[in-house]
């Protein structure tokens, strides 16, 4: 078998001045096809900054959390420390070998609520005349 026989049809119509016609729903089918595709865009991006603000929010609570367990450590070694500083034992002993402080004789000793030797009781203050004293009913 040869070759296919090609047949060429000559056209005895000129279409050079034919302008053509505008389609007048290509503008808004056009329009409508960008509004949506930058809504749809809008919509994606702005579901991927929330997700991103999400992300950055994760870091700085982790951040704020290691923080506060920092705080919290330092916190239980000033109260560990305070309370090896006011041990009554550590006070003593500075006050005997740093201060040169003793006890005190027998003789010195006067206990709370008692009476001292001279028979009348210590007055820790005094005011300049007696005054009555006054009632919040009055």
């Amino acid at each position: 078998m040869g070759a296919p026989v090609q047949v060429f049809w000559v056209k005895r119509i000129d279409n050079t001045r034919l302008c053509r016609e505008r389609d007048p729903g290509f503008l808004r089918e056009t329009s409508a096809l960008v509004a949506g595709t930058l809504v749809c865009l809008t919509i994606v991006l702005l579901c991927a900054w929330m997700q991103f603000e999400a992300v950055h929010a994760g870091y700085g609570l982790e951040e704020l959390r290691a923080q506060h367990d920092k705080v919290l450590e330092w916190n239980r070694n000033l109260r560990l420390e305070q309370a090896a500083l006011l041990d009554p034992m550590r006070i003593d002993q500075l006050a005997r070998n740093r201060l040169g402080l003793a006890e005190p004789p027998a003789h010195q000793l006067t206990p709370l609520g008692s009476v001292p030797r001279g028979g009348t009781a210590p007055v820790l203050a005094r005011t300049g005349a007696a005054q009555k004293p006054v009632s919040l009913a009055d």
